[in-house]
């Protein structure tokens, strides 16, 4: 997909009632003395090796099918930019697929299909940019030889950027112009930031893509692509000291850059509620709320965690019951948006024809009082932490899956043991956390509305 995928709050997933914990968070040297080995989920294992020039290496040995995933997350994304060239690491995560000075234009893709290569793929967040593929096992020394190669030794010239930049103009226009959801959400942190670089679209915005130039994105690789900046995930049917080896060969010599992050501004702190209406191609009204939060490293992240579960996952969420089961919204989602520097917290809402998104509004910020007022019964708690259990252990079925998740760890978390220690906390949130919480974040000086409405709609019959 080579595209920036904006977050969306997720579906519910059915309630499943017990499942295994994560295994306790400890290290040991393993006896070539390169490797640590972690324990993981149940009875996996995870080795982590970091070479001398920075570049860190996970892999998660599993013979189960003779298939590998490899992913390669880079410390680098639309955070790193500056005001004027916006969307430069989305665009040149487009700019990674093109030639070497020793693949040309076009090899890379070709040897990698021939080699039985599926899922290539790559993504662009806030904070990170991440390229995926999953092969068949002998296809490990293809792999690591393309993905070095291109580390270093990518062609940018004005052809290929001009080329790659009327891709992502297209995909713009299709992921935010022309998308209801896309709009709302670039205008949903326009709107709650004011400094931060998270304000802007992670895609860009149009200016400021027409003006760059191939020098930028020169620069933007010269600066942040390096192994420093990087951690290579395996997980699959491969020897770990095998791929270590080639690792070093490969990726040992290149240079650490040590490249500091620009510097921008720390958001101040929202003390007004903020609003937004749009005008929208859509048949019903949507209503977006989102309240400011701490980072992902935060204490809160695990009680917001339990709060999604509480509020939206399953059919007894309570904004289920109070807008889905009342007949007031087709679909209501939450979450946390999560993200390394303070980031929000999500309800969303699609209503039903007719409705009103003050109404849905009003019915959402009485629920959340509720949390404030009442302290959650431990059944009702132990229902929703058990569905953000099965969440988790469900996107571990694949090896794709428990790639992900080790990179988002490694990188987003700062280590697999923080990620693991955190996703651990939030099967043991209180009910005096989730009220604590939801008091100091659930203010509504503090929050910001998003509302979408059918062009030229009237508004609806129901007030709240």
């Amino acid at each position: 997909m080579r595209t920036h995928l904006f977050l969306l709050i997720c579906g519910a997933l059915p309630l499943l009632s017990s499942c295994s914990h994560t295994g306790s968070v400890s290290k040991k040297e393993t006896g070539d003395g390169k490797f640590e080995t972690l324990p993981f989920v149940g009875s996996f294992q995870v080795k982590r090796a970091t070479l001398p020039n920075g570049l860190r290496l996970i892999i998660q040995k599993d013979p189960s099918s003779p298939t590998f995933a490899y992913q390669t997350w880079f410390n680098v994304g639309s955070r790193n930019e500056v005001p004027g060239k916006t969307g430069l690491a989305h665009l040149f995560e487009h700019m990674m697929f093109k030639g070497t000075s020793k693949y040309p234009d076009g090899r890379f893709d070709a040897l990698l299909e021939q080699a039985g290569a599926e899922g290539e793929n790559a993504f662009t967040s806030n904070d990170h940019t991440v390229y995926i593929q999953e092969m068949p096992k002998e296809g490990i020394d293809l792999i690591t030889e393309l993905e070095s190669d291109r580390m270093v030794n990518l062609i940018v010239n004005d052809a290929s950027f001009k080329t790659e930049r009327e891709v992502v103009q297209n995909e713009r226009r299709f992921r935010k112009e022309n998308s209801p959801e896309g709009t709302m959400y670039q205008t949903l942190f326009e709107t709650a930031f004011n400094t931060h670089p998270y304000r802007w679209p992670v895609i860009g915005y149009e200016q400021d893509l027409i003006s760059m130039s191939a020098q930028d994105g020169r620069d933007f690789y010269t600066r942040f692509y390096s192994p420093d900046r990087a951690v290579i995930v395996v997980v699959g049917d491969v020897d770990e000291n095998r791929v270590l080896k080639r690792v070093e060969r490969l990726y040992g010599d290149l240079p650490a850059r040590k490249t500091q992050n620009p510097p921008y501004e720390q958001e101040p702190e929202q003390t007004a509620q903020r609003r937004k209406r749009l005008e929208l191609n859509i048949e019903v009204e949507k209503v977006w709320l989102a309240f400011k939060i701490q980072g992902l490293n935060s204490s809160d992240t695990p009680v917001f965690e339990a709060i999604q579960g509480l509020l939206t996952e399953g059919r007894n969420g309570r904004l289920n019951r109070a807008l889905v089961d009342a007949g007031i919204a087709t679909a209501v989602g939450s979450g946390s948006i999560a993200l390394r520097d303070p980031s929000l917290f999500l309800i969303e809402a699609d209503l039903q024809k007719g409705k009103n998104a003050l109404l849905a509004e009003s019915v959402i910020l009485r629920e959340l009082e509720r949390l404030k007022q009442t302290p959650v019964r431990a059944d009702e708690l132990k229902r929703a932490t058990n569905v953000m259990r099965f969440r988790f252990m469900s996107r571990l079925l694949t090896s794709h899956g428990r790639a992900h998740v080790l990179g988002q760890f490694e990188t987003e978390n700062g280590s697999i043991e923080a990620g693991l220690a955190q996703q651990e906390q939030v099967y043991s949130v209180t009910p005096e956390q989730i009220q604590e919480t939801a008091k100091r974040v659930f203010q509504t000086a503090k929050l910001s509305v998003i509302t979408g409405i059918p062009k030229s709609a009237n508004a609806g019959k129901d007030q709240p």
